[in-house]
């Protein structure tokens, strides 16, 4: 006796045959896509016709949990108003946890949107990380220095024989 496999994604629409069997009652789908509802029917078939569909069956599968999460900061050095970019790698990269969060330890000395944009506000350290799926990277800590000034105007007065007194602005 043959049996049809049928199968359709989601929880509504045709069922499409994807399989048949021969001479026995266990069929085992593969190449199915992580975190996602399938619906599964079979038929018998005696080679002159083909029974009624069984009872439809609803599954889901399950998630690929991230495993590892890498973090890597171009640059882990600022000055106040400047700014970096966070990256990270994802194991195994078809994880089903969702999107990386990242956090910063001090948001008065550097922040960090979702996107790993970093901004440094105050002098100071901070520690980014990165998360998901309950799985957190190694910290990268971020070090923030006053912005640079140009100096200009430089003069000279109280000249005596041993000393100077410079200002500038």
């Amino acid at each position: 006796m043959k049996f049809f496999i049928y199968r359709g994604e989601g929880s509504t629409g045709q069922l499409q045959k994807v399989a048949e069997v021969t001479d026995t009652t266990t069929y085992t789908a593969t190449n199915l896509k992580a975190k996602t509802t399938y619906r599964f029917a079979v038929s018998a078939h005696n080679g002159l016709r083909e029974s009624e569909k069984s009872n439809i069956v609803t599954v889901a599968t399950s998630g690929i949990s991230a495993v590892s999460v890498t973090l890597t900061i171009n640059s882990t050095s600022l000055e106040v108003g400047g700014i970096a970019k966070a990256t990270v790698t994802i194991n195994p990269a078809n994880q089903t946890d969702g999107a990386v969060t990242y956090t910063s330890s001090n948001a008065q000395v550097a922040t960090i949107d979702q996107n790993g944009n970093i901004t440094a506000k105050n002098t100071g350290t901070t520690d980014i990380k990165a998360t998901i799926g309950g799985v957190e990277s190694s910290l990268v800590r971020i070090t923030v220095y006053e912005a640079l000034v140009n100096v200009s105007g430089l003069r000279s007065s109280n000249v005596t024989a041993n000393s100077v007194t410079l200002n500038w602005s």
